[in-house]
């Protein structure tokens, strides 16, 4: 096969948009496993994802990059890349708030190799000096199998997704949870109730978004439950600067900018007698939702918030014909308890 194939670099998303919007499209006919193309890789997040990182001082610390590939003169694949300016580090840009990394690229890698080595070609000759360093990319994806052509020392991790169509009802997705999750749950309602607990389900998004307070107040607890994460110990000056973590956050954080700007991201909180006790952040796509953000309040943790929280939501989401809820990258407990299912991520780290 001899495709006529041309890479150009762009540091403006508006350059490529035309370009962007039709690899979206193509990718909504496609009925290949919905990883392969997520929200995360179409222009609606990376053009939100451009603007958050070069307004203000965001653009002296970092360039964005757009390297689309044409082929036969029609778009087949754009690789972002964020490049911090000190240490000429290219990663996909994410902010933190994405998921599923990869390529923007709607087509299978059988069947297009030779694209994809000249794909990998260009990576490793555009890139010379600096750190490429690429993560949580989906492993079955096209561009993992990029990244193996330029580097074999691939490292995995997990990915947790739960496929809500195979389940008839709620009812049969809750009794399908391992018998100790399953009992927890029921001790976790039974506690609300002989406490006399009241628990209500909120969702907020762009149009119905919560006050920067009731913001700070979950972000606070976030930042203390990461904490807890990384075995730090919490005392009075941590306290202060989760604060102020969270007051950033609210201020100028991409994950809450995202929730304000975004129509297809929402917040879910439950509240405890009318108490934040869980959030999560979630951005819809096609029928499918990615989860990024969750955390617990941990005064709450008699009634397992967080669990309850996702219980409540996929009650709604089923009812919507959701079909799929990505919990996204990590190995956290909950995410295999609550019937997640394994999507190995894959990542490398070199320098060019």
């Amino acid at each position: 096969m001899n495709n006529n194939i041309s890479i150009s670099q762009h540091s403006n998303i508006q350059n490529i948009k035309e370009q962007w919007l039709m690899l979206d499209k193509i990718a909504e006919k496609q009925t290949s496993a919905y990883i392969n193309y997520t929200y995360y890789q179409t222009y609606e997040w990376n053009n939100f994802l451009f603007h958050h990182s070069t307004d203000g001082l965001g653009k002296m610390t970092t360039a964005m990059r757009y390297d689309l590939v044409m082929v036969d003169d029609k778009p087949f694949a754009i690789i972002p890349f964020a490049v911090t300016r000190s240490s000429k580090k290219a990663r996909i840009p994410s902010c933190r708030v994405g998921g599923v990394l990869n390529m923007v690229c709607p087509y299978t890698y059988e069947g297009n190799e030779e694209i994809m080595k000249a794909i990998a070609d260009h990576l490793v000759e555009s890139c010379k000096g600096m750190m490429l360093s690429l993560a949580d990319v989906p492993c079955q994806t096209p561009f993992a199998k990029i990244m193996k052509l330029i580097d074999d020392n691939t490292i995995e991790r997990t990915s947790f997704h739960v496929p809500l169509t195979q389940f008839a009802t709620h009812e049969e997705y809750v009794s399908s949870l391992p018998k100790n999750i399953y009992k927890n749950i029921r001790k976790s309602y039974n506690h609300l109730t002989t406490d006399g607990k009241k628990m209500e389900l909120k969702v907020f998004n762009h149009d119905n978004m919560a006050s920067d307070s009731y913001l700070r107040y979950l972000w606070h607890f976030y930042f203390k439950r990461k904490m807890a994460w990384r075995h730090k110990s919490y005392n009075a000056f941590s306290n202060i600067t989760t604060y102020l973590k969270a007051v950033y956050e609210v201020k100028s954080g991409c994950a809450t900018a995202s929730l304000k700007k975004l129509k297809d991201a929402q917040l879910y909180v439950l509240e405890i007698d009318q108490k934040p006790a869980a959030f999560m952040i979630v951005y819809r796509h096609n029928k499918h939702l990615l989860m990024p953000r969750l955390a617990i309040d941990t005064s709450f943790s008699r009634y397992s918030p967080g669990i309850l929280l996702i219980l409540e939501a996929t009650k709604l989401w089923m009812n919507e014909g959701i079909v799929d809820f990505d919990m996204c990258r990590g190995d956290e407990r909950y995410k295999k308890e609550m019937g997640g299912i394994n999507e190995p991520l894959c990542r490398i780290e070199k320098r060019i």
